[in-house]
């Protein structure tokens, strides 16, 4: 029997409420010619009993005996794969029907593609809508904002899996920058090209992965981030290893922040990357300015107050409503 083109990889931690929907939809792809590696990774809610219950010979299951967290998951379940290609998912999360089969597309259109991607809708534990991840969706824009954050939905993320598990050695790193910094490494190997439609659907609440990360930002090293954020600024913005050391402080902790530095910094990059969408820049200083709405109301109208200042045409291009509501949300 030949080699699948698609492994896909879910990882699975207690996702009994969730699974079954999300093999359906991998189940229910148009493209074929998969096969989905579950790894349940320990859990103690009969997620194993769930997917035993789905009688298709693509999946196969991988049962840790202990938890091992989502990076040995995820090597976990690498190292048994057989497609040539890698297809991310998370337990609790949904995928269009022809998902597979764009990215696949996409695969032979672009020459030397180690990273495939889209954007995300954000959805709660029912099921609503909350929102859209819009990762850029050119390798130039993409790189630029891996200096910044990590806007890859890794849910929609698909990569050559000789290149992670051999070249690369798999996932390293913690549960929070695990996927920032393959992307990272990824890139240093080839190009990167996303779909702008929202292909996936990334389900956040307190059980989730993504809600998990998000609950525990605060309780994680640093250091990593920092490294990751360092080292592509200096490689992919053309900052200076003194300037990319106070940017992603800047990210890191936005309540140090002396925030007319910070925008004189980043302007100074700026303008060495002409040709750079002034809406993924605005959408940029937007997330910052949320991580400095976790500060204070103060923080927040200080760095408004710098941007208007250094910044002026970033200021005005900023999502201008948003901006207004966090402004209210914070009585300032």
């Amino acid at each position: 029997m030949s080699a699948p083109f698609f492994s896909v990889l879910l990882p699975a931690y207690n996702a009994a409420e969730h699974i079954g929907n999300a093999l359906g939809d991998l189940l229910k792809q148009s493209f074929r010619d998969i096969e989905i590696i579950v790894v349940d990774d320990g859990s103690s809610d009969g997620t194993a009993d769930v997917v035993r219950r789905f009688n298709d010979r693509r999946i196969r299951l991988i049962s840790l005996s202990t938890n091992q967290g989502l990076v040995g998951a995820l090597n976990a379940g690498l190292s048994e794969a057989h497609g040539e290609w890698i297809a991310r998912q998370d337990a609790d999360d949904r995928c269009r029907r022809d998902r597979l089969d764009r990215q696949r597309n996409l695969i032979g259109k672009t020459p030397g593609a180690v990273l495939l991607y889209s954007r995300a809708r954000l959805i709660d534990e029912r099921g609503w809508w909350r929102g859209t991840m819009r990762p850029p969706k050119t390798d130039c824009e993409l790189r630029w904002d891996l200096c910044f954050r990590n806007s890859v939905p890794h849910t929609s993320a698909v990569f050559p899996t000789a290149l992670v598990r051999d070249a690369l050695n798999g996932y390293a790193g913690d549960n929070v920058t695990a996927d920032f910094d393959l992307w990272s490494r990824l890139l240093r190997n080839g190009v990167d090209v996303g779909d702008e439609s929202s292909l996936v659907s990334y389900r956040n609440h307190a059980g989730s992965i993504m809600g998990k990360e998000n609950a525990g930002t605060a309780k994680l090293s640093n250091a990593g981030v920092a490294r990751i954020l360092e080292e592509n600024l200096q490689e992919w913005a053309g900052a200076g290893s003194e300037m990319a050391g106070r940017i992603s402080a800047a990210w890191l902790d936005p309540s140090i922040v002396e925030w007319k530095e910070y925008f004189s910094l980043t302007e100074q990059l700026v303008a060495l990357r002409p040709t750079l969408s002034s809406a993924l820049i605005a959408e940029e200083d937007y997330s910052l300015m949320h991580r400095a709405a976790g500060v204070s109301g103060e923080c927040v109208a200080d760095m408004l107050c710098a941007m208007k200042s250094i910044a002026p045409k970033r200021y005005k291009a900023l999502p201008q409503p948003r901006t207004l509501m966090i402004r209210v949300l914070n009585r300032f």
